[in-house]
Formats: structure tokens, sequence, C-alpha cells
């Protein structure tokens, strides 16, 4: 029996691995990887600041939050469904990395997600297209540049981040790698 474990203290040649689930973050120093799977209509917002070292990453699920909680984010708190939407995952991931020590104006953007996987499309078009271009306009009104993007088509991906370098690897659903 193989047994895991998150403990490195004696093996630190080996990146650290940090899972991002649906509706979550995490922002992470050079070193680690950020992963996350499971994205069909959902985006990936892959942020990173090279020259600092600091990246991070959100999996959000809709377009935007609702006034409601806008309102409760203002209270200074930040409330646990801000990563579900894109509208408030952007500016949220923006001030954590900055937290961590990344220069805001070096920071960089990356998109990976927003398919159509469902037949299904409401009157605002479908959940994934308006997903990326709620993010294109997240990023856009946060100041950071959108360097590439793997958006649309109708396959599932799965990301890893690799924080040093800043670059994001996607992995289709049909079995394609993708870096960019």
């Amino acid at each position: 029996m193989k047994v895991y474990t998150t403990d490195r203290s004696n093996d630190r040649s080996e990146p650290e691995r940090i899972k991002v689930g649906v509706a979550d973050y995490a922002v992470a120093h050079a070193g680690s990887t950020l992963v996350t799977s499971g994205l069909g209509s959902c985006v990936g917002i892959a942020l990173a600041d090279v020259e600092a070292g600091v990246a991070g990453l959100a999996h959000a699920m809709l377009p935007s939050a609702s006034a409601e909680l806008k309102r409760e984010e203002a209270a200074d708190d930040v409330h646990p469904d801000v990563w579900k939407y894109v509208d408030t995952a952007v500016p949220e991931l923006v001030r954590e990395l900055a937290d961590a020590g990344a220069e805001r104006a070096r920071i960089e953007g990356r998109l990976a997600g927003g398919s159509a996987m469902f037949e299904f499309e409401s009157s605002a078009g479908a959940v994934g297209e308006r997903n990326v271009a709620a993010a294109r306009e997240a990023l856009d009104a946060s100041g950071i540049p959108l360097i590439d993007s793997d958006i649309g088509g109708d396959y599932g991906r799965s990301l890893s981040f690799d924080v040093e370098a800043g670059e994001l690897s996607i992995r289709r659903a049909h079995g394609e790698t993708h870096v960019i």
C-alpha cells in the first residue's frame, strides 16, 4: 500500500500541488503548482506576477453575483460565495495576489473553460460564453492584461498552473494538452 502525505519536510525537489475546487481559489508562490479539474462551462482564471513568484487560480461557476452578495462583500468580509462568481472572483483574486507580494502592474491573466457543455441556452446566452465575457470584463476593469486563453468548445478541461513559470497547462477531455 502506497501512502500519500502532504509532509514534504524530507523532499523539497518536487513542487507542491495545490488543488482548487469548484467555486474555490488558491494563491501560491514559486515551487508550487495550482490544479483544478472539471471545467466545463466554468472558467479557470489564472493570474500571475512571475517576477514576484506569486500566482493564483480561481474556478468560477457563474458570470455574476447578485447585488445582495456584492453588498455583503462591501462590508469588508469575504463572502464564501465570492469564488462562485466571475465578477467577484477576479477582483478578490487580484487583491489576494497583492497581499501575497504581487505587484499589481505586473499581474497577467490567462483564461480556460467556458465550454458549451449542454444544448440548453437561455435568452442571455450559454453560461460558458457569459462566463468568458464576464471574465474578460472583470480583468479589464481590474487593469489585468489577458495574455492568452483556451475557451469555448464542447469539452471539459483540467488545468495545471506552474507558479514559477506562469504557464497554464490545459488538458482537454479528448486528450490534447495545450500550454498558454
